[in-house]
């Protein structure tokens, strides 16, 4: 096409959209490490064309998100995760869109995760969503933050040096709901008791 060969901007457009393309098929790959790399480039978008990731936010959520649900390989979901911590950045609350609880929702299933990185990550993430919640998702994510504050207060004493070191993130995510002193007391009773029947159950095989 003469037209695309005489205008750079044109040529540069067509280009990233080959690219995005060439990603987000590689994303799906058999072959774990070629799904990481696919991530990593994706999440690379920012520091290569940073004024697009607006554009093709959409696009970059699905794709990432996605990645958090892979089942075969923990390093695709931390690339995931670090994607995302870089793209969300160049990002407010409204152009998340519907994806905010998918994400949400499944960051907090990594609280747990017996991977220090991802328990890390996942702690990073929940921190960078606080801080662009404003007015749509604000009393979702307060309940959401409700739900998790045992979790997050107990790894403030987490075995892992970089995942206790998410003090300020706890202290800001507890600085936007409204917990009393005493609810929280009542709900860390209830956890550590659900703890304790859970590793009863395990080392008994009977239903406590």
């Amino acid at each position: 096409d003469p037209a695309t060969k005489s205008d750079p901007m044109l040529r540069e457009k067509k280009f990233l959209k080959s690219v995005l393309s060439i990603l987000e098929e590689r994303s799906h790959d058999r072959n774990s490490i070629v799904r990481q790399m696919a991530v990593r480039g994706l999440g690379n978008l920012v520091y290569g064309a940073p004024e697009k990731v607006k554009k093709y936010k959409k696009f970059l959520l699905d794709i990432l998100i996605g990645a958090l649900h892979d089942i075969f390989s923990s390093e695709v979901i931390g690339e995931s995760m670090k994607a995302l911590a870089k793209v969300l950045k160049e990002l407010k609350e409204k152009d998340i869109g519907s994806s905010f609880k998918d994400l949400t929702q499944q960051i907090r299933t990594y609280f747990d995760d017996e991977d220090d990185a991802l328990r890390s990550m996942a702690f990073v993430l929940f921190g960078i969503l606080a801080r662009l919640t404003k007015r749509k998702w604000k009393t979702y994510f307060a309940d959401q933050v409700k739900k998790s504050w045992v979790t997050l207060l107990l790894h403030l004493q987490d075995p892992n040096p970089e995942v206790s070191m998410v003090r300020p993130t706890v202290t800001y995510l507890l600085s936007k709901t409204k917990l009393k002193p005493e609810q929280l007391q009542v709900d860390i009773c209830r956890y550590l008791v659900s703890e304790l029947l859970n590793c009863l159950r395990l080392l008994t095989g009977v239903v406590v």
